[in-house]
Protein backbone atom coordinates (compact mmCIF):
# COMPACT_ATOMS: atom_id res chain seq x y z
CA UNK A 1 0.00 0.00 0.00
CA UNK A 2 1.46 3.35 -1.01
CA UNK A 3 1.32 6.24 1.23
CA UNK A 4 0.79 9.88 -0.26
CA UNK A 5 2.68 12.15 1.91
CA UNK A 6 1.46 15.80 1.78
CA UNK A 7 3.09 19.08 2.03
CA UNK A 8 3.60 19.77 5.90
CA UNK A 9 2.02 23.48 4.51
CA UNK A 10 -1.20 21.95 3.02
CA UNK A 11 -1.30 19.92 6.42
CA UNK A 12 -1.26 22.96 8.53
CA UNK A 13 -3.78 24.69 6.40
CA UNK A 14 -5.89 21.33 6.87
CA UNK A 15 -5.96 22.11 10.29
CA UNK A 16 -6.34 25.29 10.81
CA UNK A 17 -9.65 24.69 8.43
CA UNK A 18 -10.86 21.79 10.97
CA UNK A 19 -10.26 23.44 14.16
CA UNK A 20 -12.45 26.71 12.60
CA UNK A 21 -15.25 24.54 10.89
CA UNK A 22 -15.80 22.97 15.13
CA UNK A 23 -18.00 23.27 17.31
CA UNK A 24 -15.99 25.77 20.07
CA UNK A 25 -17.85 24.17 22.72
CA UNK A 26 -17.18 25.52 26.75
CA UNK A 27 -17.65 24.72 30.07
CA UNK A 28 -17.43 25.99 34.12
CA UNK A 29 -17.94 23.82 37.23
CA UNK A 30 -19.34 26.80 39.46
CA UNK A 31 -19.27 25.21 43.04
CA UNK A 32 -22.91 26.09 45.26
CA UNK A 33 -22.00 24.52 48.29
CA UNK A 34 -19.62 22.01 50.03
CA UNK A 35 -21.39 19.26 48.38
CA UNK A 36 -22.68 20.59 44.57
CA UNK A 37 -21.20 22.23 41.80
CA UNK A 38 -23.30 23.23 38.73
CA UNK A 39 -21.85 22.27 35.41
CA UNK A 40 -22.86 25.02 32.81
CA UNK A 41 -21.82 24.16 29.08
CA UNK A 42 -22.56 26.33 26.10
CA UNK A 43 -22.01 26.15 22.70
CA UNK A 44 -22.33 28.68 19.39
CA UNK A 45 -24.86 26.38 17.48
CA UNK A 46 -27.36 23.87 18.27
CA UNK A 47 -25.71 20.53 19.39
CA UNK A 48 -25.87 17.02 21.05
CA UNK A 49 -24.58 17.55 24.30
CA UNK A 50 -22.81 14.04 26.10
CA UNK A 51 -21.45 14.99 29.78
CA UNK A 52 -19.83 12.66 31.47
CA UNK A 53 -17.36 12.12 34.92
CA UNK A 54 -14.87 9.77 35.17
CA UNK A 55 -13.03 7.89 38.21
CA UNK A 56 -8.89 8.11 37.74
CA UNK A 57 -9.55 3.93 37.07
CA UNK A 58 -11.59 4.59 34.44
CA UNK A 59 -15.27 3.98 36.08
CA UNK A 60 -17.87 5.97 34.64
CA UNK A 61 -19.61 7.76 37.78
CA UNK A 62 -21.68 10.00 35.95
CA UNK A 63 -23.56 10.20 32.21
CA UNK A 64 -26.25 12.57 30.66
CA UNK A 65 -27.16 12.93 26.90
CA UNK A 66 -29.31 15.36 26.05
CA UNK A 67 -32.80 14.15 23.88
CA UNK A 68 -32.51 16.72 21.58
CA UNK A 69 -29.81 19.43 19.85
CA UNK A 70 -29.64 22.53 22.25
CA UNK A 71 -26.99 25.17 22.64
CA UNK A 72 -26.53 25.09 26.35
CA UNK A 73 -26.46 22.42 29.20
CA UNK A 74 -26.78 22.84 33.03
CA UNK A 75 -26.54 20.56 35.50
CA UNK A 76 -25.89 20.15 39.39
CA UNK A 77 -23.54 17.70 40.36
CA UNK A 78 -23.93 16.42 44.48
CA UNK A 79 -20.35 14.89 44.40
CA UNK A 80 -20.67 14.27 48.78
CA UNK A 81 -21.11 10.68 47.69
CA UNK A 82 -17.54 10.67 45.96
CA UNK A 83 -14.46 9.60 47.50
CA UNK A 84 -11.75 11.76 47.89
CA UNK A 85 -9.78 11.66 45.10
CA UNK A 86 -9.04 12.93 41.13
CA UNK A 87 -12.03 12.59 38.60
CA UNK A 88 -12.34 14.19 34.71
CA UNK A 89 -15.14 15.64 33.81
CA UNK A 90 -15.99 15.08 29.81
CA UNK A 91 -18.03 17.51 27.75
CA UNK A 92 -18.58 15.87 24.16
CA UNK A 93 -20.33 17.96 21.59
CA UNK A 94 -20.54 16.48 17.85
CA UNK A 95 -16.70 16.03 17.10
CA UNK A 96 -15.10 18.28 20.18
CA UNK A 97 -14.63 17.21 23.62
CA UNK A 98 -13.96 19.50 26.47
CA UNK A 99 -11.99 17.99 29.61
CA UNK A 100 -11.79 18.67 32.83
CA UNK A 101 -10.13 17.09 35.82
CA UNK A 102 -11.16 17.84 39.39
CA UNK A 103 -10.14 16.74 42.63
CA UNK A 104 -12.72 16.15 45.50
CA UNK A 105 -11.02 16.57 48.81
CA UNK A 106 -12.51 16.94 52.85
CA UNK A 107 -12.77 20.66 51.46
CA UNK A 108 -15.18 20.22 48.46
CA UNK A 109 -13.55 20.28 44.87
CA UNK A 110 -10.82 21.85 43.18
CA UNK A 111 -11.16 22.44 39.67
CA UNK A 112 -8.02 22.19 37.09
CA UNK A 113 -7.88 23.98 33.65
CA UNK A 114 -10.65 23.25 30.66
CA UNK A 115 -8.82 21.38 27.80
CA UNK A 116 -10.30 21.03 24.35
CA UNK A 117 -9.48 18.07 21.92
CA UNK A 118 -10.79 17.41 18.25
CA UNK A 119 -11.74 13.80 16.88
CA UNK A 120 -9.62 13.62 13.51
CA UNK A 121 -11.03 14.15 9.94
CA UNK A 122 -11.33 11.56 7.80
CA UNK A 123 -12.46 11.75 3.91
CA UNK A 124 -12.66 9.04 1.46
CA UNK A 125 -12.81 9.85 -2.15
CA UNK A 126 -11.91 7.84 -5.25
CA UNK A 127 -10.38 5.26 -3.21
CA UNK A 128 -8.03 7.79 -1.41
CA UNK A 129 -8.40 8.21 2.33
CA UNK A 130 -6.77 11.34 3.57
CA UNK A 131 -6.62 11.86 7.60
CA UNK A 132 -6.00 14.82 9.93
CA UNK A 133 -5.32 15.34 13.68
CA UNK A 134 -4.38 17.56 16.08
CA UNK A 135 -2.67 15.74 18.66
CA UNK A 136 -2.76 18.32 21.42
CA UNK A 137 -1.27 15.48 24.13
CA UNK A 138 1.73 14.43 21.61
CA UNK A 139 0.61 10.72 21.76
CA UNK A 140 2.31 8.37 19.66
CA UNK A 141 -0.10 7.35 17.29
CA UNK A 142 -1.20 4.04 15.56
CA UNK A 143 -3.29 4.15 12.02
CA UNK A 144 -4.74 0.52 11.46
CA UNK A 145 -7.18 -0.96 8.33
CA UNK A 146 -9.81 -3.85 10.04
CA UNK A 147 -11.53 -6.23 7.24
CA UNK A 148 -14.23 -8.36 9.63
CA UNK A 149 -11.91 -7.75 12.87
CA UNK A 150 -8.57 -8.44 11.17
CA UNK A 151 -6.11 -6.20 10.44
CA UNK A 152 -5.09 -5.82 7.00
CA UNK A 153 -2.47 -2.61 7.46
CA UNK A 154 -0.81 -0.96 10.32
CA UNK A 155 1.43 2.12 10.13
CA UNK A 156 2.72 4.75 13.26
CA UNK A 157 2.10 8.41 12.54
CA UNK A 158 4.30 9.04 15.36
CA UNK A 159 3.80 12.19 17.95
CA UNK A 160 3.73 15.28 15.96
CA UNK A 161 1.21 18.06 17.08
CA UNK A 162 -0.87 17.92 13.16
CA UNK A 163 -0.65 14.53 11.55
CA UNK A 164 -1.51 14.59 8.03
CA UNK A 165 -1.77 11.66 6.22
CA UNK A 166 -3.32 10.08 2.76
CA UNK A 167 -3.31 6.56 1.84
CA UNK A 168 -4.12 4.90 -1.53
CA UNK A 169 -6.84 1.82 -0.97
CA UNK A 170 -7.14 0.93 -4.43
CA UNK A 171 -5.70 -2.78 -3.73
CA UNK A 172 -7.65 -3.10 -1.47
CA UNK A 173 -10.51 -5.86 -2.08
CA UNK A 174 -14.24 -4.59 -2.50
CA UNK A 175 -16.24 -4.74 1.24
CA UNK A 176 -16.11 -2.46 4.53
CA UNK A 177 -13.52 -1.76 6.64
CA UNK A 178 -12.97 -0.55 9.59
CA UNK A 179 -10.31 2.88 10.11
CA UNK A 180 -8.76 2.82 13.52
CA UNK A 181 -6.53 6.01 14.99
CA UNK A 182 -5.26 4.94 18.39
CA UNK A 183 -3.08 6.01 20.86
CA UNK A 184 -2.93 4.51 24.64
CA UNK A 185 -5.26 6.69 26.01
CA UNK A 186 -7.85 6.78 22.80
CA UNK A 187 -9.56 5.34 19.62
CA UNK A 188 -11.15 6.97 17.17
CA UNK A 189 -13.26 4.35 14.35
CA UNK A 190 -13.87 5.73 10.58
CA UNK A 191 -15.90 3.31 8.69
CA UNK A 192 -15.41 3.29 4.46
CA UNK A 193 -17.09 0.90 2.00
CA UNK A 194 -14.78 0.02 -1.06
Amino acid sequence: MKTIKFLSTIGLVVAVLIVSATEKPKMNVISLSDEKALIAAANENPAYFELSIIAKNGDLIFYKESAKEITDLRQVIDYSNLENGVYTLKLKVNDTFVSRDFEKNARGIVTGESKTEYAPYFVYDSNILKLSYLNFKRENIQFRIFSNGELVFENRLGNDFVLTEGYDLSKLDKGKYEVELASLNKNFIYEIEK
